[in-house]
């Protein structure tokens, strides 16, 4: 697991590089909204596309009322807006009502006459150029509150960076456990044990016996008892098994094979106390891998 605490500790020093988070303000989210509705509201009339507009306009007059919008923007120091933001309140509030009374072009005809078009054009520009976290300077509204809400973006921005990191640990931990595992399980697959097994080595119509030099779950060192050529596919009988296997490596006196498919741990090792290496026998330092 070692070599994997390099990259832990790269990635930790990025995590450390992210940029601050944008801070969010409810209530210029909030006349941003009414912009966009009052803009879908009046393209309806128009067009008598885009119904749902006419709802999402009602709805959010319905849970804005002017008095605690006023004392919203006023507590954050937006309050330039407040005289636009009103008059469209209450001459969309008349048109809806003239909409569900007299039908839509008679709604039409009296947005125009109000010159809602005009109105709603000044009051988006103004509300979408507005900084969402600005503070008043120039005395008007209540500038403690309106550094106290600042205070509180800051604090949640910590919240959230706390809550990144405790999420980027937890995973960059188990992504680590999850490689030290494969790691230890490939060691342990491929791991060689000296034996002396005798087995019976088939391949390309010939048959020999032969001794495995040292066993893996993955494969094995094998001795012919006479002289074989062998490549490609092969097949092993030894201690009660057969076991297809592929040519890896081959030298003058001893093959190489990776097993089809692998022993488990107990086949192994039941193997290996069966037929354990004896002094003097066949051994040989393995100079290719399997």
């Amino acid at each position: 697991m070692r070599k994997w605490l390099p990259t832990a500790a790269v990635l930790l020093t990025l995590s450390l590089m992210a940029g601050r988070a944008a801070a969010s303000c409810p209530v210029h989210q909030d006349l941003s909204d009414l912009n966009r509705a009052s803009a879908g509201f009046l393209s309806y009339l128009e067009t008598g596309q885009g119904s749902f507009y006419v709802q999402q306009l009602n709805s959010w007059i319905s849970t804005n009322p002017p008095a605690p919008l006023r004392q919203r923007m006023r507590a954050v120091g937006i309050q330039q807006v407040e005289p636009g933001a009103v008059r469209l309140i209450q001459q969309s509030s008349v048109l809806l009502k003239m909409l569900y009374s007299q039908g839509r072009p008679a709604a039409l005809e009296s947005a125009r006459h109000m010159g809602l078009y005009e109105l709603r054009a000044e009051y988006g520009a103004l509300v979408e150029a507005l900084p969402c976290d600005q503070i008043k300077e120039d005395g008007f509204g209540s500038k403690l509150v309106a550094i106290n809400a600042n205070d509180a973006r800051q604090r949640q921005q910590i919240i959230n960076a706390a809550i990144a990191w405790i999420s980027f640990l937890v995973l960059g931990g188990s992504v680590l456990y999850f490689l030290d595992r494969i790691g230890i399980r490939k060691i342990r697959r491929t791991k060689r044990y000296p034996c002396a097994v005798p087995c019976v080595l088939q391949a390309g119509g010939r048959t020999v016996r032969a001794h495995l030099v040292d066993l893996s779950r993955a494969g094995a060192k094998v001795h012919p008892d006479a002289q074989f050529d062998a490549s490609g596919r092969v097949r092993l009988t030894f201690g009660g098994y057969t076991v297809d296997a592929q040519v890896r490596w081959k030298t003058a006196d001893y093959i190489g094979v990776q097993f089809t498919k692998e022993f488990n741990f107990m086949q192994l090792h039941r193997l290996l106390e069966e037929f354990p290496m004896q002094e003097g026998s066949l051994r040989e330092e393995v100079r290719l891998g399997l």
